[in-house]
């Protein structure tokens, strides 16, 4: 095994919380928790609740498949990166779906700023992804 790099637990730690609230959204979006929903318009929820079921399967395996994926790095398992391989291409199709297929899309819902959040996430699980195969591939986790 690979001596841990510095920045390996700051890493797994933020990729952790960071899918821990994507959890926490999926589910308290799920299960109309009055103090999530009360954040949202009446337009917004109603797109939520219309999404298709295959994006609402999509967007619980980007959110569960990623915190899988931390809880993966933190003990050094080597599925670590299949998992948050899957939570990117999952997250990518879901931000894709939302903005160029949904009728209305996602930017019309909620803004400019729900478009950069999407593509944002995407960004930063594809940097989680790249970063637990690389340290697959020097031997820190595997």
């Amino acid at each position: 095994m690979h001596p841990t790099p510095w920045h390996f637990w700051l890493i797994v730690t933020l990729a952790f919380f960071w899918h821990l609230f994507g959890c926490l959204d999926y589910t308290a979006t799920q299960m109309d928790w009055p103090f999530w929903m009360q954040n949202l318009s009446a337009r917004q929820e109603l797109y939520v609740q219309r999404m298709p079921d295959w994006i609402d399967g999509t967007w619980a395996v980007s959110v569960w498949a990623g915190l899988l994926g931390a809880l993966l790095m933190a003990v050094r398992a080597r599925f670590a990166p299949l998992m948050l391989f899957i939570s990117f291409i999952a997250l990518t199709v879901l931000a894709i779906w939302a903005y160029v297929f949904a009728t209305p899309d996602v930017e019309d819902v909620a803004g400019p700023e729900a478009l950069w959040i999407l593509v944002g996430a995407a960004v930063l699980g594809l940097l989680l992804w790249l970063y637990a195969r690389a340290m697959n591939r020097i031997g820190v986790i595997g």
